[in-house]
Parts: C-alpha cells; sequence; structure tokens
C-alpha cells in the first residue's frame, strides 16, 4: 500500500473518530473549544490533503487545489455543525485556506522534501486531536471518570499513541508513479510543446 494512501487513510478515520466524539460530546462542548477545534482540524486536514493531493496530481494545480480545498473546507464543516453557525463558517474557512495553500506545497516541492513536512503534519494532527479529546469531555465524567476512561487517557498511553504513528510512519516507503513526476524546468517543457 502506497505511502500517500496511508497517510490519507490515517486522516480519515482519526477525522471520523474526532467527529463521532464532538457529535456525542456536544451539548458539553464549550463554544470556544469548539470553534478552536473546527478551525484546527480543519486546517491540518485541508493542509495534509491539500499537500498529497498537490504531490499525486503533480503539474494540475486547480485540480489538487480544488481537491484539498473541499477536503479542508469539508472537514471544519462537519466538525462544526452540531455545534453552531460561527463554528460552521470558522471551520470551512480555515480548511478552505488551508487546503489552497496545502496543494500549493505540493506543487512547489519534490517528494523528497514533503516527507519531513507531510511527517510533522501528521505528527501535529494526531497530538492535536489526543489534546482536543480532552477538552471535549463532559464536566461530570472530569469528575468521577471510568477506570476504563482513566486509563485510556493517561498522558503515557497518548505518548505511547504518538510513538506509534512516528514508527509508522518511519516505515513508510514514499513513491509515486512515473505519471506523477513533473518535468526538470516546467518554463523549457512548455517552450518545447509551442
Amino acid at each position: 500500500m502506497s505511502a500517500v494512501f496511508q497517510i490519507f487513510a490515517f486522516v480519515i478515520i482519526a477525522y471520523v473518530w474526532f467527529a463521532w466524539l464532538v457529535w456525542r460530546r456536544r451539548g458539553h462542548i464549550q463554544p470556544m473549544h469548539g470553534m478552536v477545534g473546527a478551525m484546527a482540524i480543519g486546517m491540518l486536514v485541508g493542509l495534509i490533503a491539500g499537500l498529497l493531493f498537490g504531490l499525486v496530481f503533480q503539474g494540475s494545480l486547480s485540480r489538487s487545489t480544488l481537491w484539498g480545498m473541499s477536503s479542508g473546507a469539508a472537514a471544519g464543516f462537519l466538525v462544526g455543525l452540531p455545534l453552531s453557525t460561527l463554528t460552521v463558517v470558522e471551520g470551512t474557512l480555515s480548511g478552505l485556506m488551508a487546503g489552497m495553500m496545502g496543494a500549493m506545497l505540493g506543487e512547489m516541492i519534490t517528494l523528497e522534501q514533503a516527507e519531513p513536512l507531510l511527517f510533522f503534519l501528521v505528527m501535529l494532527y494526531t497530538a492535536c486531536l489526543l489534546l482536543m479529546e480532552r477538552w471535549h469531555l463532559p464536566e461530570q465524567k472530569k469528575a468521577e471518570p471510568s477506570a476504563t476512561l482513566l486509563a485510556l487517557r493517561h498522558p503515557v498511553v497518548g505518548a505511547l499513541l504518538l510513538l506509534a504513528v512516528f514508527v509508522w510512519f518511519q516505515a513508510m516507503s514514499f513513491a509515486l508513479p512515473e505519471s506523477g513526476e513533473r518535468p526538470a524546468n516546467p518554463m523549457h517543457h512548455e517552450q518545447r510543446q509551442k
């Protein structure tokens, strides 16, 4: 399985888990926490998706930008939907902007240059999800957590999850199909076609 597909799958699975938590706890989430959460998730999903689409559709900036912006906007919209209209607007707009920036990055850099950036964004995404899960815990559960919940929310478990993502990312081999590669100098390539 390609590294790009693995990262897409990880982002989607982690996003679905977080969106489900937000939906379940929507009555207990403070408005500011919800807005920050929607903006952060929309931004990180938009950046990662835009960067990946920029690498996959290299040479087609319009397509990668549309896919990146759509992914980020949808992520921010769906997280903000159960909370408030303002949260929806904040999440959607930050996802739109981040998807556009990610796509431009994916078009401008090579796969070798993108690997450390993807690593940083995936680790940041994981850390933000783990941190925001703590914010969104209902107040009554904070007072009397069950033994299982207490064990799962221990900082060591969070550190182990981050370590697992780190090891998983380091084990990936990054390669794109030959068709995704661009010519060495795009300006000269366009002049030859005329």
